[in-house]
């Protein structure tokens, strides 16, 4: 080959490699205008279903890059907060085009209820709507990540109340990917939208997997309580309290409670009260020397704990019963349960499990929630 061929071909390749990053470089130029105007103006994100079409084969791959997008835009947004204007638009398509993405849907449950005055001026309105918003997320992480034949079962058949079915019986066992979707999902419906009974239904479904954590049960039976259903909330403490096998008399008794309370011929009255009181007061230490007669509780167990909230809903159903009859020949309510012995509505004034020698529980009508409850 002459030396003036080899000049030649060097040329050419000298020049094609220039051209090849010329290219190259405003093809980076290109996608990088592309990248930031979805960063700088998410407004010109395609629609959900838009990006899921002409994602062909590739939407893992289309979600990663939205997913680095989406995570710019915040960090470019972090100060003012203004990254929650579209960040659900966002999250949006990135699970529609991978609804297994796990990163998108927690990020977003992080971001968009939280609201803080001090860096955000987002009046009722637009917190309602990031509220909204969040919702539609964890509705979808749990429609992609829970079996809905099994949440349906949890929040519709009687049994799932029971937190040993719950756990065991294969209807309602591992609903969820992990505990984790329900729990927090249960924490928000409480925090964010003052739901307590949703709250419980999702703790319920937490604690029926067998990763969860033993306080999802604690918290189902707690949120029964603050929606007041008493009936539901009385057999969820005695259930946990009668799984405390280490404290095996009073485990027991939870048991006979369950099992007493339960038969179709169970008819709270005084008298039905007056026995349950007298033999759980049985299970304590008394302080003979107390010329008071009080019962004292010291170092309460699992057991003792759960079992005592349990009788405590079933004094205060008692009560209630009581003065649903009150309102009817006065129509008010009454102050207390002293005020309800004193008109002779009720026979027996219960004492709350919890009272000891230094201090008294009183059970009294709360205007506030429009229910007794205790003080």
């Amino acid at each position: 080959m002459s030396i003036i061929k080899k000049i030649f071909l060097i040329v050419l390749l000298i020049i094609s490699l220039v051209c090849f990053y010329l290219i190259n470089e405003l093809n980076y130029k290109k996608i990088r205008t592309i990248k930031l105007n979805v960063v700088e103006h998410p407004e010109n994100l395609p629609t959900a279903e838009v990006a899921k079409n002409t994602s062909f084969w590739f939407s893992n791959l289309k979600a990663d890059l939205y997913w680095l997008e989406a995570i710019q835009y915040i960090w470019w947004n972090a100060v003012s907060s203004k990254y929650k204007k579209y960040l659900y638009s966002m999250i949006d398509v990135i699970t529609e085009l991978d609804p297994y993405f796990e990163h998108p849907y927690s990020i977003g449950l992080l971001l968009i209820p939280e609201y803080n005055p001090r860096y955000e001026n987002l009046d009722k309105k637009e917190q309602n709507k990031n509220i909204e918003q969040w919702i539609k997320i964890w509705l979808k992480w749990i429609k992609n990540f829970c079996d809905t034949e099994k949440l349906e079962a949890i929040k519709n058949d009687e049994l799932s109340f029971d937190f040993k079915e719950l756990k065991n019986n294969p209807k309602f066992k591992n609903p969820c990917k992990t505990y984790k979707i329900a729990y927090n999902l249960a924490f928000d419906y409480y925090f964010y939208k003052k739901d307590p009974a949703t709250a419980a239904y999702y703790y319920r479904v937490a604690y029926a997997n067998d990763d969860t954590l033993e306080w999802a049960r604690m918290m189902a039976a707690i949120m029964k309580w603050k929606w007041w259903d008493r009936v539901k909330s009385f057999y969820m403490f005695l259930n946990m309290a009668q799984t405390d096998w280490k404290d095996k008399v009073c485990s027991n008794f939870s048991q006979t409670l369950i099992n007493y309370s339960s038969d179709r011929r169970f008819v709270l009255d005084w008298y039905i009260l007056k026995k349950i009181q007298d033999s759980r007061n049985k299970i304590f230490k008394k302080d003979e020397e107390k010329k008071d007669d009080k019962w004292e509780i010291i170092d309460a167990t699992w057991c003792e704990h759960f079992l005592n909230k349990a009788i405590r809903e079933l004094n205060l159903i008692y009560i209630e019963n009581a003065n649903k009859q009150y309102f009817k020949k006065y129509s008010k309510n009454a102050t207390d349960a002293e005020e309800l012995q004193k008109k002779w509505f009720i026979k027996f004034l219960p004492t709350d499990p919890q009272t000891d020698i230094e201090h008294k529980i009183k059970y009294y009508y709360n205007e506030e929630i429009k229910r007794f409850d205790y003080k």
